[in-house]
């Protein structure tokens, strides 16, 4: 049972339900890259400035976008380069993630219907940023183990991404798609959705990005915390949450999916809550 505890201390849970395209089920996650320019490098530029231009702007452009479910902007903590800025858009699925880029012209004239007041926002912002955009990933977020964030927070939360593993159902003794998504579910709402440290949570697989290596099948998790210290300490809370809620036979079903020793950190950034929906 201890072995099962450390597991769970350092992993999440997912799903495989088969992706719903009209998003009663699961959503889609369309994950972008940009880049500031250098502050030196923009005309009469600060970081008080820029927090202003961009709080604006993609504050009513998402607000204005009535097919963004959801939005993170995340920037530099740790990973990537100081100029990067990640922007992790949701939509209930791919025909609305479409919509909404064909249609970003009158998301704007929405988001600012008088012509000088949107191209004045539109200059105040992009000046800040480099004449660049790359497409990163397409992800299905599986809506069932979401955490969703509640409550007032500061300016800014910390996230991480991490990828888990998935062991071949042929390796595993006596398993089933039924019992793994039943597990998963239990796990995230009685230990996840109790854990304070944790403000969010999205679980993402596979849609059109990640690759499936000898079986393996990874998973994404995208964390939320309030602080730096608590990402850092809440995987101390989950043992005792998991022991809880599973008995010693549940905990040894859910570990018994997971592939032992393969986990991968690949970001920890800031999230900017005024550029958020």
């Amino acid at each position: 049972m201890r072995k099962i505890l450390m597991l769970v201390a350092v992993l999440t849970s997912f799903t495989f339900a088969q992706y719903n395209s009209n998003g009663t089920d699961n959503t889609v996650i369309m994950w972008s890259k940009y880049k500031w320019t250098n502050m030196s490098e923009v005309d009469g530029g600060s970081a008080a400035d820029r927090n202003q231009a961009v709080n604006t702007w993609y504050s009513k452009t998402n607000q204005a976008n009535k097919l963004l479910k959801s939005s993170m902007f995340l920037y530099h903590y740790w990973t990537g380069a100081v100029e990067d800025v990640h922007i992790v858009n949701e939509y209930a699925s791919i025909e609305d993630a479409t919509e909404a880029i064909r249609t970003a012209g009158k998301i704007r004239q929405t988001a600012f219907p008088n012509d000088e007041e949107r191209r004045a926002a539109w200059n105040h912002q992009s000046k800040y940023f480099e004449n660049y955009h790359e497409d990163l990933h397409i992800f299905e977020n599986h809506v069932a183990l979401e955490k969703k964030r509640s409550g007032g927070f500061g300016n800014s939360t910390i996230v991480t991404v991490t990828v888990g593993y998935f062991q071949p159902m042929g390796l595993v003794e006596n398993g089933s798609a039924e019992e793994r998504y039943e597990l998963l579910k239990k796990f995230q709402k009685e230990v996840i959705a109790n854990n304070p440290k944790i403000v969010s949570q999205k679980i993402l697989t596979h849609l059109w990005s990640g690759k499936v290596v000898d079986g393996y099948f990874p998973v994404i998790t995208i964390s939320e915390y309030n602080s730096m210290e608590d990402a850092d300490n809440a995987g101390d809370d989950n043992p005792a949450l998991f022991s809880k809620a599973f008995s010693e036979e549940e905990g040894a079903a859910y570990a018994k999916y997971w592939a032992p020793g393969r986990h991968e950190d690949i970001g920890l950034f800031n999230n900017w809550l005024g550029a958020n929906k």
